[in-house]
């Protein structure tokens, strides 16, 4: 089954690996016969799904641009080259736009957009002068639509978008695919480990708050379901996908924008 996607023998980084839908890229990756990098900013993390998968840990700041560079040239050193990366990082930071200063830009752009520009330059060197590769980042759907109190963090991943288009453009004659995935909210375990309870309970909970928004799936997305596009986009199964962005919102972007859960006027 793992033939159809064409990534035994390929060699993989994920960036932000550690936790969650990074993991479970991690694993997957391995699954599907890539030799798989996991970079982090947690060595505990980075090493514990390094040995579950027999891959490679990696730890570095990539919202540093010296040290994103460092994680991925280490990651081809070990690799043996590079082929296929996959870039999870992200974090959203709330709260009204008025209230925003230049801290909070800085680092939600940093984090959000920056590192993605920092991992894309330095792993687009070794592709390059090897011929050829697949890279899939995160974005999110508020890159896509206004939303308040996350004025930063959208303008981010817009960036993130805008630049998936632009490398694929760019990189595409040189056997290079760029894409990315827009998720809404998803039940990470950072998002998880905050409800009290048991984690069937914080998961009922959410699916709660999405019957409310109206999602047309009547629930928020969960890990695997952003570990499974991102595997899709750096297989042979997307081999003529690029410049694309995969939505992952249950449904929410197709929806009437007055109609809410459902229900009619």
């Amino acid at each position: 089954m793992k033939e159809i996607f064409g990534l035994a023998g390929h060699k993989a980084l994920v960036v932000g690996g550690g936790y969650g839908h990074g993991r479970l890229t991690a694993h997957l990756l391995h699954e599907a016969g890539a030799k798989v990098a996991v970079a982090d900013i947690d060595a505990v993390r980075a090493a514990n799904v390094a040995e579950e998968i027999g891959g490679h840990a990696i730890i570095g700041d990539v919202t540093d641009e010296a040290e994103a560079r460092r994680v991925v040239d280490k990651a081809h050193e070990r690799l043996g080259g590079l082929t296929r990366v996959a870039n999870v990082v992200g974090l959203v930071s709330m709260g009204p736009f008025i209230d925003n200063d230049i801290a909070h830009w800085k680092q939600q752009i940093d984090l959000n957009l920056m590192q993605q520009v920092y991992i894309c330059h330095a792993a687009g060197r070794h592709m390059l002068a090897e011929g050829g590769g697949a890279i899939a980042m995160v974005a999110s759907v508020s890159g896509f639509y206004g939303a308040s109190n996350q004025v930063a963090y959208g303008v981010a991943k817009a960036g993130v978008i805008s630049l998936a288009k632009s490398l694929a453009a760019e990189w595409g004659p040189h056997g290079i695919r760029v894409n990315a995935i827009a998720p809404d909210i998803t039940a990470v375990p950072r998002l998880v480990e905050q409800v009290p309870g048991t984690e069937d309970e914080a998961f009922a909970m959410f699916d709660a708050m999405a019957k409310g928004e109206g999602v047309p799936l009547q629930r928020f997305g969960r890990p695997h379901e952003l570990a499974r596009p991102l595997l899709f986009l750096l297989s042979d199964m997307s081999s003529y996908m690029t410049g694309q962005c995969l939505v992952i919102d249950g449904g929410t972007m197709v929806k009437f924008p007055h109609q809410t859960g459902g229900k009619k006027p």
